[in-house]
């Protein structure tokens, strides 16, 4: 018994000298963590928040906040769709293909996939798979989110398919120029390298050496295991409903993971590779991956599937991920041994809280002082969403004085020569006229995708009052040019 009372006594000593050690090592308060999470969701008004930190090969805090929707709270194995986190997984299962000799990086993608062609003045056929791997491969932006503004219901090879009708933006290698579009390339060559496809071999290669129990391929997968509903803003309030979720984009955006789960995924990155005594890749296949693509043009940050930064005490690996409903956040210091994820249920483009807030945390454990500038995104989203109401008031109230006011004007004083014609009637025409044709035309056209109907995913409410107030302007043309054609035909 003695013994025992000893053993234990040693075991609780050493437990709070490594806890001193990892303390002073990372300044470590969950407190203060818990209170900064918690005003920041408020700030925000994120409805739920998942955070895990890991450090020195173990799991220091791992916690969820706020409500997961239908009545429940956010746990650490809430299931949250990943969002573009998900394309470090895909780079990573490329690299162990690559390291099992079933791919070669620097073979052109045509090597693998003989059918695949693109459009333009570049060659397709000089697109490598490491050009995909690092957002090199010359595919335009546009590319990879046609499928989302669509909700496309194709398959991935449908995808990769399609891409022959879209002209390459540049000659690969020359330039970095981000797309889902290489992803859901290399997605599909997994699927065809692997031993039984993307999703099986995600599975067996990834997951489950890590453990990852509760992360998921298929939305069905993610709903059955209690996934987090996922959330828009609406008038400055986040709104929750269905989300949009595509198989085909699966590789570059759409994997389902879990706080507690992606804590062991980070122990893998910071572990050399390895977890739990399971090797998933080589050390020098994991430098691959953190190492930025080379171009002629500008300087690159993109490496394989994730982004590294250079930092003062070395170099932070990180990515971050949205998709309609979610946001997600990932960093981790290789150097200093330390990860960050933060998993949040609401998805916009103008207020994106993940990745600040990883930062912010990865600030408060290293003791310095954060700022994640979620006041400022607050006040730009609100200050948006104002204008777009008191223009709607204006344009309302000016069309219900228009028969009125305006036609009393000008029938008491008549346009009779060219400039006056031009002051009272043709400009303010004009004038009306023009953010229509930018807002219906203009925008669209440039864009070469139907950028409303994606931006109407993550700002419902900025884009149908943008829609709204633009066939309001058409409307109020439209009527002031009938109302002066009346009346010059009364004058006659």
């Amino acid at each position: 018994m003695k013994k025992c009372l000893t053993i234990i006594a040693v075991t609780l000593i050493i437990t709070a000298l490594v806890s001193v050690s990892v303390s002073a090592a990372i300044n470590f308060d969950a407190e203060q963590i818990d209170n900064f999470i918690e005003e920041e969701m408020s700030i925000s008004r994120i409805p739920g928040l998942a955070l895990g930190i890991v450090y020195n090969g173990e799991v220091i805090y791992l916690k969820g906040h706020g409500s997961a929707g239908k009545i429940r709270n956010v746990s650490v194995q809430t299931p949250f769709i990943i969002g573009s986190v998900s394309k470090s997984f895909t780079a990573l299962a490329v690299m162990q293909l690559a390291e099992e000799g079933r791919l070669e990086l620097d073979k052109p993608v045509q090597e693998y996939l003989p059918w695949f062609t693109m459009a333009g003045e570049y060659d397709a056929g000089d697109i490598t798979v490491r050009h995909l791997l690092v957002q090199t491969s010359g595919i335009p932006n546009e590319a990879g989110v046609t499928s989302l503004a669509h909700s496309s219901l194709l398959n991935i090879e449908e995808e990769v398919r399609a891409l022959s009708s879209v002209c390459l933006a540049g000659k690969p290698g020359e330039r970095y120029i981000y797309s889902n579009a290489n992803y859901i390339i290399l997605g599909l060559l997994v699927d065809v390298l692997s031993d039984s496809g993307y999703a099986d071999h995600i599975r067996d290669n990834i997951f489950n050496p890590l453990g990852m129990t509760s992360s998921f391929l298929t939305r069905g997968e993610g709903m059955a295991a209690g996934m987090s509903d996922g959330h828009t803003q609406f008038i400055g309030f986040p709104l929750g409903g269905e989300v949009q979720y595509l198989d085909s984009a699966l590789a570059a955006g759409f994997i389902i993971s879990t706080a507690e789960d992606m804590c062991r995924y980070l122990l893998m990155h910071l572990g050399g590779g390895s977890y739990n005594g399971n090797r998933l890749l080589s050390e020098a296949g994991l430098a691959q991956l953190y190492k930025p693509g080379e171009v002629r043009e500008g300087e690159n940050l993109y490496a394989m599937g994730l982004v590294a930064v250079e930092d003062q005490a070395g170099t932070l690996i990180m990515h971050d991920g949205m998709t309609q409903g979610f946001n997600s956040g990932m960093v981790f210091s290789p150097e200093e041994r330390w990860g960050v994820i933060v998993l949040t249920n609401i998805g916009t483009m103008l207020e994106l809280p993940a990745m600040p807030l990883a930062l912010a945390v990865a600030d408060l454990i290293r003791g310095e002082t954060p700022d994640t500038g979620s006041k400022v995104s607050r006040a730009f989203y609100l200050g948006i969403l104002a204008l777009m109401l008191v223009l709607l008031i204006l344009t309302v109230r000016s069309l219900i004085l228009l028969p009125g006011r305006w036609a009393q004007r000008i029938k008491t004083e008549f346009p009779r020569g060219l400039l006056s014609l031009l002051l009272h009637l043709v400009m303010p025409v004009l004038l009306e006229v023009m953010l229509p044709l930018i807002i219906f035309i203009i925008i669209p056209a440039g864009a070469g995708f139907p950028v409303w109907r994606l931006l109407g995913l993550y700002h419902p409410d900025l884009v149908w009052g943008l829609l709204i107030l633009s066939a309001l302007l058409l409307v109020k043309a439209a009527w002031r040019a009938l109302i002066f054609c009346r009346l010059k035909m009364q004058s006659k």
